[in-house]
């Protein structure tokens, strides 16, 4: 752990790692907030206290500690409410720790090499959410860091760059890592609309769904909307893929959304797979086999 005078509390989680040379590297597991916020870094986790440290933050609004501590920062969820915890305090104990708990399942997960999952760097967790943070060209060839014990691989990096906060989201139990896709959308209705969208991906055996309801996003007519589709598992042979469509107004007409093409690519292995002329009635789903892109069409 990251020890210092006064810091012993089970507030503060931590784990060692050791890089060349045998010079350890330290994480802290959603470190602690009460009793450290606004102290002097030589009196919290900070920096200086490895030579790499990186940092979870998974309860920022109540246990955790708010804002960076580490060479890296990671902020799973935005850092706040944890997908399958309590929302409410009739929940009892778990509603209090539930969210700062997750940390250690969350690192535990990439220890156990049960999946791996990419943060990106960001200067807010909704900017992530609307897919404006996914350039991983800062770091060549090896992409963002992977969150967890494997970050270490990224330290030459990301010890020559700034404090930022890397935003990633996850599942509400283990496998907890998520697969992202840049889904682009353009649509031919001659008036914008607004909406959500949910995607899922089928190999014929299982099936992966994102749902985009952080907000309502805008759909203009021959103008492509970039959205970041966070899918619940990988799928590797993506055969069918369904889309339903909804504005979320229960006392208006249902809209329909008519799509010129829609463009799915898998955020690791960069392939794309299109479809192109598809009608979405407003709260339909519509299933339909995708094709690789041809770019060429526009």
């Amino acid at each position: 752990m990251c020890l210092k005078t006064g810091m012993i509390n089970w507030w503060l989680m931590g784990h060692f790692k050791f890089i060349e040379g045998g010079v350890p590297a330290c994480g802290g597991l959603d470190a602690a907030g009460p009793l450290f916020n606004d102290k002097p870094p030589e009196h919290r986790l900070d920096p200086t206290d490895a030579q790499f440290v990186d940092v979870l933050h998974t309860d920022i609004d109540a246990l955790g500690y708010r804002n960076p501590l580490g060479h890296i920062d990671f902020y799973a969820n935005g850092g706040t409410d944890q997908p399958g915890c309590p929302k409410t305090i009739f929940s009892g104990g778990s509603y209090f720790k539930c969210d700062h708990q997750r940390s250690v399942m969350l690192f535990l997960d990439t220890v156990d090499r049960k999946c791996s999952s990419r943060a990106f760097p960001c200067s807010s967790y909704e900017d992530f959410l609307d897919g404006k943070c996914l350039n991983c060209d800062h770091f060549g060839e090896a992409g963002c860091p992977f969150f967890g014990y494997d970050v270490i691989l990224w330290k030459d990096v990301l010890l020559k760059s700034t404090q930022a906060k890397y935003y990633l989201t996850t599942n509400k139990q283990s496998p907890f890592c998520r697969t992202n896709y840049k889904v682009d959308v353009m649509i031919w209705n001659k008036s914008e609309r607004w909406g959500y969208i949910t995607v899922k991906l089928y190999d014929g055996e299982k099936e992966a769904v994102a749902t985009i309801d952080h907000k309502a996003s805008e759909f203009r007519r021959f103008t492509e909307t970039g959205l970041l589709a966070q899918f619940d598992r990988d799928i590797q042979s993506v055969k069918k893929v369904s889309i339903v469509f909804s504005t979320g107004q229960v006392l208006q007409p249902r809209r329909t959304l008519r799509i010129l093409r829609v463009r799915l690519t898998h955020l690791e292995h960069k392939k794309a797979l299109c479809r192109y002329d598809v009608l979405l009635q407003e709260n339909t789903e519509v299933t339909f086999r995708p094709h690789p892109c041809e770019e060429s069409q526009f």
